[in-house]
C-alpha cells in the first residue's frame, strides 16, 4: 500500500466517525490507534509495520501491557487493523492497518470502500437517542394532577368546614390554574378570612417604600 492510496484527512474522518457509531470503542482503543497510525504515517503508510510495543504504549499513554494487548486484540477482532504477534523476545509484532476513505476523499485511482462495513453498525441503524427524546417529550406534554375534588373535600371534612365551600375552593383553584402542593395551606387562609375567595394583591416596590416610610413617621 503506498502513500498515494491513503488521504490522511478523510482516513481519520472516516475512522472517528465508525469509532462515534461503534459503542464497543473506548478511550483506550482510540489513543492505541491514533498512536499505530502515527507510526503508519512516518512510514509512508506501508503494507505491514513491525511495531515497537514500547513506544506505542508511551505514545498511546497505556501503562499496563495487558491493557494494550487486550485493546490491540479488540482492534484485531472489530477490523480497525491485523495484529501479527511473534512471541519472540528479539522479533516485533507486526500489524497491518485497514485503510478506510469516504466518497468524498477520493482520489482518481483509489477504489471506494468503507472501513468495517460488516462489523460495525452503521449511523443509521442507531434509533435509540431518538425514542429516548420522544418519550421525554411525550412524558413533559401530560398534565401533572396536584389534588382533586373528593381529597379537597376530605380535608374540609376533616377540619368541621361547609361542604359546598369546599366545592367553591376547588373551583377556585382549578380556575386559577395553581398547580401546588400547598392548597391545603391556602384553604386554611380562606377559612380563616371567612372563606372570602380573593386573590391577593400584588404589592409593588414603590407601595412597599411608602408604607415602610409611613411606618417609620408614625414611631416618630
Amino acid at each position: 500500500m503506498s502513500e498515494q492510496t491513503v488521504n490522511y484527512i478523510s482516513h481519520l474522518n472516516a475512522v472517528f466517525e465508525t469509532f462515534h457509531n461503534d459503542e464497543r470503542i473506548k478511550q483506550g482503543h482510540i489513543t492505541l490507534y491514533l498512536a499505530f497510525f502515527h507510526l503508519w504515517n512516518r512510514k509512508f503508510f506501508k503494507g505491514t509495520l513491525t511495531v515497537n510495543r514500547e513506544l506505542i504504549m508511551e505514545r498511546a499513554k497505556i501503562k499496563s501491557k495487558t491493557t494494550y494487548h487486550n485493546h490491540l486484540r479488540d482492534l484485531d477482532t472489530w477490523g480497525y487493523l491485523q495484529y501479527y504477534p511473534s512471541y519472540h523476545p528479539s522479533r516485533g509484532s507486526k500489524i497491518k492497518m485497514t485503510r478506510a476513505c469516504t466518497k468524498s476523499g477520493t482520489s482518481t485511482g483509489t477504489k471506494e470502500f468503507q472501513i468495517l462495513a460488516n462489523c460495525v453498525p452503521k449511523p443509521s441503524q442507531k434509533l435509540v437517542t431518538s425514542i429516548k427524546h420522544k418519550t421525554k417529550e411525550n412524558l413533559n406534554k401530560q398534565p401533572k394532577a396536584i389534588f382533586n375534588e373528593s381529597e379537597v373535600a376530605l380535608f374540609f371534612k376533616k377540619n368541621n368546614w361547609p361542604e359546598i365551600e369546599a366545592r367553591k375552593f376547588y373551583v377556585f383553584i382549578k380556575s386559577k390554574k395553581w398547580k401546588t402542593d400547598n392548597w391545603r395551606m391556602i384553604a386554611k387562609i380562606f377559612a380563616k378570612n371567612d372563606f372570602k375567595l380573593k386573590e391577593p394583591k400584588k404589592a409593588s416596590p414603590i407601595s412597599g417604600y411608602v408604607n415602610c416610610m409611613r411606618e417609620k413617621r408614625n414611631e416618630n
